[in-house]
């Protein structure tokens, strides 16, 4: 080899070395970015445990663990399961296309076919279609889902039992017409899978999804998740975790109450990464992960997935999950093969948009892009409910006091602000459901906080209008002042 090229070589050599070394730096500076900013947020929201890990094309980039449990507060590790809210749908999604691979079921199969016993309010619930439960299409309301979701009673066959409870819903959209997002969707779905296969829901999951994703501690069932390690999280309290008393909910596993550790959704984020796929067909993962129907400017629903920006670099697969005391993110962007998920064990319905925003703050630094600040959650709502508290029990006093002076002088005014009182109050329940969209049990589950100080309001309610009927009834006629009304 003449001098000449050796030259050359050499220098090529150091070029590689330095592109190398360089390369190291910036995955440090990225990694060290990457702890600061999960750092912080997690410190900044109080969040007890948390389990969160990254991968491309070459596995598993980075992982890291907080924090601890609920109840027996044991450390958190990658391999703790949490609950994971509707990520279980996108799993309950891919058993159902794993039945339709098989050639047991067809997408466009009414529900009927396969559950005949299926009935709701409406003769159009008969044309319900596998996909459009899958896509949330149906015809059932996210308000009637929610009814059915996150209940702590202990029955026999609960998802059946949980579906038959339909029958006395109606259905606010024509079958097809109109996507809303519901739970009950995934509750006829599980109960669908039990029927064609013969076997409980968990098994089946067990057996046919789990096992040959490697999801090895991966549970639908509360039994099988407490041996693999599950233990319950906290709920917030104006941003403060607190142990939460709610159960484990035993028919909601379709929908929302499927446990997994983060070893666990690596294996299933690594099933979306693969081309080849060995679990179903790929024409069935791509009818799964296609953007059937659209949910907002740029995001659509799969059989179970969530898809936004479709066909474009920024394309990205994913679903968020909650229960009322965990919460999670799986995302997976096949442009550049980054895919994540992070597991939570507190929740608080007003804190939920927060790990969205740490999702997209994950991925900014990723692309070597700066991420939004970290800002504490401000909990606006609790904070207006105690106010509004605060003036009940002020003019409670104020009243007590007028009476023991004997001041009221205008007791027809005062027997109507009692009157008005009452009516507030009995109406306050439901007029709260219907301006919130959902049932009150989902409101005590996911804002314990705000829950309690609407009873202190309704308390308060009742107790001003008593003392102000009781006051006027009791106060004689003659004194009434009618020229002050």
């Amino acid at each position: 080899m003449n001098v000449k090229i050796r030259k050359w070589c050499l220098l090529y050599f150091a070029i590689c070395l330095l592109a190398f070394f360089n390369g190291q730096a910036f995955a440090e500076q990225e990694l060290d970015a990457l702890d600061d900013y999960l750092h912080t947020f997690i410190e900044e929201h109080r969040i007890p445990g948390a389990s969160i890990a990254l991968t491309n094309e070459e596995g598993i980039y980075y992982t890291k663990t907080w924090g601890i449990t609920g109840e027996s507060e044991e450390e958190i590790t990658n391999e703790t399961p949490f609950t994971i809210g509707s990520i279980s749908k996108s799993l309950t999604g891919l058993a159902v296309m794993k039945l339709v691979d098989d050639g047991e079921i067809e997408l466009n199969d009414p529900i009927t076919l396969h559950l005949p016993w299926f009935t709701m309010l409406d003769d159009p619930a008969r044309q319900i279609t596998i996909k459009q439960a899958l896509i949330h299409t149906s015809g059932i309301s996210t308000y009637d889902g929610l009814a059915l979701s996150d209940q702590e009673e202990m029955t026999v066959n609960p998802i059946k039992a949980r579906v038959k409870q339909l029958a006395n819903v109606q259905l606010t959209a024509f079958p097809g017409d109109k996507h809303q997002y519901s739970n009950a969707n995934y509750l006829i779905l599980g109960a669908l899978i039990e029927e064609v296969t013969n076997q409980p829901f968990a098994e089946y999951m067990a057996e046919s999804v789990f096992a040959p994703l490697g999801m090895h501690a991966a549970a639908a069932d509360f039994n099988t998740a407490e041996k693999n390690g599950y233990l319950s999280g906290y709920q917030s309290w104006f941003g403060i975790p607190v142990k939460s008393p709610l159960k484990y909910d035993h028919g909601g596993a379709p929908y929302g109450y499927m446990t997994a550790s983060t070893i666990d959704m690596v294996e299933f984020i690594t099933f979306l990464q693969q081309t080849d796929h060995k679990f179903i067909r790929e024409e069935a993962i791509e009818l799964y992960n296609y953007p059937h129907v659209q949910t907002g400017e740029d995001r659509y629903y799969g059989l179970g997935i969530r898809v936004s920006n479709p066909d474009t670099y920024e394309e990205m697969i994913w679903h968020s999950g909650s229960t009322p005391n965990s919460r999670s993110e799986l995302f997976f962007l096949p442009d550049t093969g980054w895919g994540g998920v992070i597991l939570t064990n507190k929740n608080h319905f007003l804190e939920e948009a927060s790990l969205l925003n740490l999702r997209n703050g994950i991925i900014r630094i990723l692309n070597g892009e700066q991420p939004e600040p970290v800002n504490p959650p401000f909990q606006i709502i609790p904070v207006l409910i105690s106010a509004l508290n605060l003036i009940v029990f002020f003019v409670l006093t104020y009243s007590l006091v007028k009476i023991k002076k004997d001041e009221i002088k205008n007791i027809l005014t005062w027997r109507i602000a009692g009157i008005l009182q009452l009516l507030i109050a009995i109406a306050l329940f439901p007029m709260l459901t219907e301006l919130v969209g959902v049932p009150w049990h989902t409101v005590k589950a996911f804002a314990p906080d705000f829950a309690f100080f609407i009873y202190m309001f309704f308390l308060l309610l009742l107790l001003n209008s008593f003392i102000h009927i009781f006051y006027s009834i009791k106060k004689p006629l003659e004194t009434f002042n009618l020229r002050g009304f």
